[in-house]
């Protein structure tokens, strides 16, 4: 009796889940009183108040129907709405319009100018005729891979100025010129290094942008996998329990079959109901972090979050990982794949085009210039520029022009900070190595335990199965009570979720595996090129 009283308080603690249990608990404790003398009561009068059980569309009703879907459609949907990829496309499309700025090197200037110039003269109080100069000119030019500039000039002057003899009143004058000028450095500023050194830069910076993008769809790609198999091991999780609750369910069908034809003491059944009740409340915390999980995974897939659109279903089956990998083949080519280590190369690159373009500042400024065309000149406009076709007069000049200045400390303190620079890159990157060498390490280790911890697991699920045999037995012949057997059962269980967990363990650490060495992406099909 004192056994079916703590059994009605156990129930009442944790919630009676159905009336006919507390029926059945009514009946032990009237037996109960009958074997102890005392007055039996009516199952009616004993038994607590049913309680009706939620409702079983409860969760469903605001988290929305599980949609059924699967690891690559996924994947494909994470691919095409990560804010993170969508970020990464947008800075290459900046990388590649820095470009095509550079590109205005190529580009042909052209300048223009007129000017017009009127005075008159008193001198000793006698007036001359007014002085008139019209000036025009045009000038096309463009940059050299050498470094230098080319110039293509056209000008014409118009002077009216008055005679020294007053018979002549004023003259006319027409000066027409068509010139080219080259002007090419010789030391400072000089070859197609420094003329490329922007769109190399440029074309750098595109190539780590691309490598961003690379290492952010990897990134994108392991969260939704590892996101996955989390949501898979909640609904292991879920039916492993729900196994174990039907095995209880079982146990107490058995055990009332047994009680009612007196081989069994109905004190033994509130020790099933127990566990019955709490298998059942492992059931819905487990649903719970089944939606949980099932949000994480919404989230992580860029899918949205709101009312009816909480739950996914997966029904995955779990399969025992057997890939064995080799730690030293494995690091090196996450080494050669690695988009982080591509990125400081190209910063490397980067860092070494300054370096240069700056220690060519060091040098002296030596130009050479060099100017050669027709002239012509007379009264009319027409005239003087025949002159100019028919190469009458030409013009040739030429100059050098150079230009130090002592001591430079600006340019050799710049210089000297890009080299630090560039060594700080070479111990980033060296640090860099040994973070991935650890993370391959820990990946391979953790896999390789996992399928280690797979087949421990495997031996105990199978031991615990004869073990809930051999306490049936026992309690069959009346050595052992529901509660060895229903111990033998929970073994059983956290074996089977230890089993499972070591799986997803496994198949989380491949993933690591495959994004540390860039075989994630092709593995499933994706593509970012």
């Amino acid at each position: 009796m004192r056994f079916a009283r703590l059994g009605v308080v156990l129930l009442a603690l944790l919630g009676a889940p159905r009336a006919a249990d507390a029926d059945l608990l009514a009946r032990a404790i009237a037996a109960g009183e009958q074997a102890a003398g005392g007055a039996a009561q009516p199952p009616s009068q004993a038994q607590a108040p049913p309680q009706q059980p939620p409702p079983a569309d409860d969760l469903t009703s605001w988290a929305g129907a599980s949609r059924a879907t699967a690891l690559p459609e996924l994947l494909q949907y994470a691919i095409a709405n990560a804010p993170s990829l969508a970020s990464a496309k947008i800075d290459i499309a900046i990388a590649e319009a820095r470009i095509y700025q550079t590109l205005a090197r190529d580009d042909w200037q052209i300048d223009a100018q007129l000017t017009v110039n009127s005075s008159q003269a008193y001198i000793g109080g006698v007036s001359f005729d007014r002085s008139t100069t019209v000036r025009l000119f045009a000038n096309l030019s463009r940059a050299l891979p050498t470094g230098g500039t080319v110039t293509l000039h056209a000008g014409t002057e118009f002077n009216r100025s008055p005679s020294f003899l007053p018979s002549e009143g004023t003259v006319n004058n027409w000066a027409d010129e068509i010139t080219g000028t080259i002007v090419q450095p010789l030391l400072r500023g000089r070859g197609r290094l420094l003329w490329d050194a922007a769109q190399r830069k440029a074309t750098l910076s595109r190539d780590a942008a691309v490598l961003g993008r690379r290492l952010a769809a990897i990134q994108a790609v392991q969260v939704v996998i590892a996101a996955y198999w989390d949501l898979v091991f909640a609904e292991r999780q879920v039916a492993i329990t729900r196994s174990s609750l039907e095995l209880a369910k079982e146990r107490l069908r058995i055990t009332q079959i047994g009680s009612d034809g007196g081989k069994v003491p109905r004190s033994e059944i509130p020790a099933v109901q127990q566990i019955i009740a709490t298998r059942e409340e492992d059931v819905l915390n487990g649903e719970l972090g089944v939606l949980d999980r099932s949000i994480a995974l919404r989230r992580a897939a860029g899918m949205p979050v709101g009312k009816g659109e909480l739950g996914l279903r997966l029904g995955a089956e779990l399969q025992p990982g057997d890939t064995a990998w080799d730690l030293g083949e494995v690091t090196e080519r996450a080494f050669a794949a690695s988009p982080e280590l591509a990125q400081l190369g190209k910063q490397d690159a980067v860092a070494k085009i300054d370096i240069e373009v700056t220690e060519n500042g060091l040098l002296p400024q030596l130009d050479a210039a060099l100017t050669l065309g027709p002239t012509g000149q007379d009264e009319k406009f027409g005239t003087a520029w025949k002159n100019v076709a028919l190469f009458k007069s030409i013009q040739v000049g030429g100059s050098l022009t150079f230009q130090h200045s002592l001591g430079q400390e600006n340019v050799k303190g710049l210089a000297r900070e890009q080299r630090e620079q560039r060594r700080k890159l070479e111990v980033t990157a060296t640090d860099l190595r040994a973070q991935i060498a650890q993370a391959t390490a820990r990946a391979v280790a953790q896999a390789e335990l996992a399928r280690r911890r797979v087949a421990l697991s495997q031996r105990a699920i199978d031991l615990a199965t004869e073990n809930i045999k051999i306490e049936t037995d026992r309690f069959n012949l009346g050595k052992a009570t529901n509660f060895d057997v229903l111990n033998r059962q929970e073994e059983l269980r956290q074996a089977e979720l230890r089993k499972a967990q070591a799986m997803i363990d496994w198949h989380k650490a491949e993933a690591a595996i495959q994004a540390l060495t860039g075989d994630i992406l092709p593995t499933y099909g994706i593509s970012v090129e």
